[in-house]
């Protein structure tokens, strides 16, 4: 699964990027990294997702969320 794919309320785990390592870079300073666990906050325009890790909240567009694959956490 993707986090394009994630429904809205859902916490899943990173396991997997498939970006440009600069891209990777920029998501790793933002905390978004593999096995970092992200909830899914809202559904943005086009795909995009609203994440949370902790406090913290951004917007991950369409492609870029397709391309972030996780896992589901159970409560």
């Amino acid at each position: 699964m993707n986090l394009a794919q994630s429904p809205v309320d859902a916490r899943a785990r990173v396991v997997d990027l498939d970006t440009e390592q600069s891209m990777r870079l920029r998501m790793n300073e933002l905390g978004l990294r593999v096995g970092a666990v992200v909830r899914v906050t809202q559904r943005a325009a086009f795909g995009g997702r609203v994440v949370a890790i902790g406090a913290q909240r951004f917007a991950v567009d369409g492609q870029t969320a397709a391309r972030i694959h996780v896992e589901p956490v159970l409560p």
